[in-house]
């Protein structure tokens, strides 16, 4: 073969080798981060299991939330819980009727942060992924989801085998909760208000977050609140049998109508 048939060959391989180089693959970003997100255990109670959840992006790190189960979950079942198919890495799990999940995406220049919920007492599909954070010029931006005098006010549950009431109160950058019991279904809420003055809660606790999560760990419990559009709860994990959340509807306002299941 003769040197100028040749040429034309060599040409295409050379131009091709950089782009082969370039490729970025697994947790390995064009811009050249190297983005980890590390489950953490910290209970050896295998009946309420805890871990923390770290982002690591190259020589960086910081931890996410605490939940209850935490794994890697691998490229080839990001479709099952809604995950892009271009995260760099995610992890999550399933424990006692709920589940947190969290991923890491490149966004521009930035890597983006989400974490989604789902649970089995949700009345929609998906897993309610929002932007906790981002990783750029050399430093992490993490932000609460939401204010913590946004989750103030009382949660209940109604039903005719006995009722709860959670009140979450705010002092100065504490929530507290204080954790009613009553037999029977509920009264109505403008009357609802008057008893609980003259109730003694069962139990008090201070509720502790994470940095970016709306999960709690408290003497009641572990808990998470969820929140959409137009309603908010409280899940609070184990609150009756071991495996069995306990699920209280916020009552907005006095006009709300508390459900009775």
């Amino acid at each position: 073969m003769t040197f100028s048939k040749l040429f034309p060959i060599l040409l295409f391989f050379l131009l091709a080798l950089p782009a082969c180089q370039n490729t970025p693959s697994g947790g390995e970003a064009e811009e050249g981060f190297s983005v980890q997100l590390l489950c953490q255990s910290t209970s050896q109670d295998e009946t309420a299991p805890r871990s923390a959840v770290y982002a690591v992006v190259n020589q960086n790190k910081v931890k996410l939330a605490n939940i209850s189960n935490c794994d890697s979950i691998p490229t080839a079942s990001y479709e099952d819980y809604d995950i892009p198919k271009t995260a760099l890495e995610a992890v999550g799990g399933w424990w006692a009727g709920a589940g947190d999940y969290f991923y890491a995406i490149q966004e521009d220049s930035t890597i983006a942060f989400y974490q989604g919920w789902a649970d089995e007492g949700q009345e929609d599909d998906g897993y309610h992924y929002t932007k906790i954070g981002s990783f750029a010029n050399g430093q992490f931006n993490l932000q609460m989801p939401v204010r913590k005098d946004e989750l103030v006010g009382t949660y209940a549950l109604s039903r005719e085998s006995g009722s709860h009431i959670l009140f979450v109160g705010l002092k100065e950058d504490t929530l507290r909760a204080e954790y009613f019991q009553m037999d029977g279904v509920l009264p109505p809420v403008n009357q609802l208000n008057i008893l609980m003055t003259s109730m003694e809660p069962q139990a008090a606790a201070n509720l502790e977050f994470g940095p970016s999560s709306l999960d709690f760990t408290s003497s009641l419990g572990n808990g998470r609140f969820i929140l959409d559009n137009k309603s908010a709860a409280v899940l609070l994990q184990d609150a009756q049998a071991p495996g069995q959340p306990l699920r209280m509807e916020k009552i907005l306002s006095e006009d709300y109508s508390i459900p009775v299941q």
